[in-house]
């Protein structure tokens, strides 16, 4: 991770793929296997052991930075998709972001420096707001639970909401049956009919 925009391409990436149907259905079946854990952090540790436990660490190719989207990260679409076994720290917080964001959990995304310059982040994670309001950080890179993070020297925090928010805007997204008027949809013959709407 090497600058803001970058940052910021983490953040859209991660907004986008909230509304992914295989990655919600990746996190409520994870949070199944958990026992159903009913608080914010349970349920963010849940989702952050099994990422951990099924995408090892890879770095990103020489001198190139990789995103990619979770359904690549977590291989959830093994049959026609491409299937990317590792994640660098942009595509954990990527994925573990968009997953949270996908069971209703705020999520930002954070970058870090530890070494000067300090204005530039040289890592990336990401928070989530718990059930009393509070803002816990976590990382995917290290075997630390949730609200452990590494010192930095400087954070910058970036909402992958905002946008959405300041225009008043949400997406609609359905699963099965046949799309309305105005929605986009999957050709007819797709085995899964989803769709995605804008809505204010």
């Amino acid at each position: 991770m090497g600058s803001t925009i970058g940052l910021e391409e983490v953040a859209k990436r991660a907004w986008a793929a909230r509304m992914s149907p295989r990655l919600r259905a990746w996190a409520t079946q994870t949070l199944d296997k958990c026992g159903r854990p009913t608080g914010i952090r349970a349920k963010v540790q849940c989702l952050l052991d099994e990422f951990r436990r099924k995408v090892p660490y890879v770095n990103d190719p020489v001198m190139g930075e990789a995103m990619y989207h979770p359904e690549q990260t977590l291989c959830l679409d093994d049959a026609k998709g491409l299937c990317i076994v590792g994640h660098d720290c942009d595509d954990g917080a990527i994925t573990m972001a968009a997953a949270v964001m996908s069971i209703g959990i705020h999520a930002m995304i954070v970058g870090a420096s530890y070494h000067a310059p300090a204005d530039t982040a040289s890592h990336v994670y990401f928070a989530f707001k718990d059930d009393i309001g509070d803002w816990v950080e976590a990382d995917t890179t290290t075997t630390s639970p949730v609200g452990t993070t590494a010192p930095a020297l400087q954070k910058f925090w970036l909402d992958p909401a905002k946008d959405a928010i300041d225009k008043g805007l949400g997406d609609f997204i359905g699963v099965g049956g046949a799309a309305t008027e105005g929605t986009l949809s999957g050709p007819p013959e797709a085995p899964v009919d989803i769709w995605y709407d804008r809505f204010r």
